[in-house]
């Protein structure tokens, strides 16, 4: 009998004790931001489903708290490690509210450290946030091209971002553009089936004649980059053979290596170029993504693709 009067007495009090330990959380939460305790390389942070649990009817106001919690981690970040520490005040954020939409794409962009040399840490987090964002806000629509983003200059998968691309190019609305660098990403991906195809399409359903032209140039780009490539191979070849790079194209002919020399789809003159790859006269790039990698100073300097055509701003 007095086990269940204890049990009851228990019970009754359980509310006011729950209420204590909310208050309790909630002067902490109200102290000034400061970094996170950590268990091995992740922040110390409450499950989300002790948050919603406690904080049920005032999860919206919870959920914007750790929101500027993670723009504040991101202004006091000096490493690497704190730049990954986003992604966890992210992830929690985004637990509470899967459609808060901004958090994706802030931190997709945020997390990201060039090391320099073409080298970047923390894409596996950032790749990983934007897919959640993805799933849980596909209307968005600038999630699908920052994760595209990632995927063309920091992983270097470019067949799973000509796919997204080229989604997103069937959008109403969307940028002209987005065909063309699809077809860029199929080529530098070596599709270039898939590339030649795609472009092959556009080029046929153009409704104008300066569409049709573009997209006639880009079929023979693709030729043509598809031709470099296996002019590339058997440079690389000739120098695994003979433990050097010939003088010239011409002497991969002579040295067998070729059976004869092929000409350009866009009409330019073949040669070799001073870092050992092929280039035509005719372009001033090859169909591919041209990385800037850092400023003189050594801040991040964001990549972008550069188009023979216009040689000053980023085209597809």
């Amino acid at each position: 009998m007095s086990r269940v009067c204890f049990f009851k007495g228990m019970m009754r009090k359980l509310p006011t004790v729950l209420l204590a330990a909310g208050l309790l959380l909630v002067v902490y939460l109200s102290g000034q931001p400061r970094p996170p305790p950590h268990l091995g390389d992740r922040p110390i942070l409450p499950r989300p489903g002790f948050l919603k649990a406690l904080f049920k009817a005032q999860l919206g106001l919870v959920t914007d708290y750790f929101w500027i919690l993670t723009i504040n981690r991101v202004g006091s970040a000096r490493s690497v490690s704190d730049y990954r520490d986003v992604y966890y005040y992210a992830d929690l954020t985004t637990d509470l509210d899967p459609r808060f939409a901004k958090v994706y794409t802030f931190a997709g962009i945020t997390i990201p450290i060039h090391m320099g040399r073409e080298q970047y840490a923390n894409v596996k987090e950032s790749s990983t946030i934007l897919r959640k964002g993805m799933a849980n806000t596909p209307e968005d629509k600038r999630i699908h091209f920052q994760l595209a983003y990632n995927l063309m200059f920091f992983e270097r998968r470019y067949q799973e971002a000509a796919v997204i691309i080229e989604e997103l190019a069937r959008e109403p609305g969307a940028p002209e553009w987005y065909s063309g660098l699809a077809t860029r990403l199929y080529a530098q991906a070596g599709e270039f089936e898939t590339s030649l195809g795609l472009a092959q399409t556009l080029r046929d359903s153009a409704e104008d004649e300066e569409t049709r032209t573009y997209y006639e140039r880009r079929v023979n780009e693709i030729l043509q980059e598809r031709l470099l490539q296996q002019l590339d191979e058997a440079l690389q070849h000739h120098k695994a053979r003979t433990g050097q790079l010939p003088g010239s194209l011409e002497a991969l002919v002579s040295a067998g290596d070729l059976s004869e020399l092929p000409g350009d789809p866009l009409g330019g003159k073949l040669f070799l170029g001073d870092d050992g790859r092929a280039y035509s006269t005719a372009t001033r790039f090859r169909l591919g993504i041209i990385y800037n990698e850092k400023t003189s100073d050594g801040e991040r300097l964001v990549p972008k693709p550069m188009d023979a055509k216009n040689h000053e701003s980023p085209q597809p």
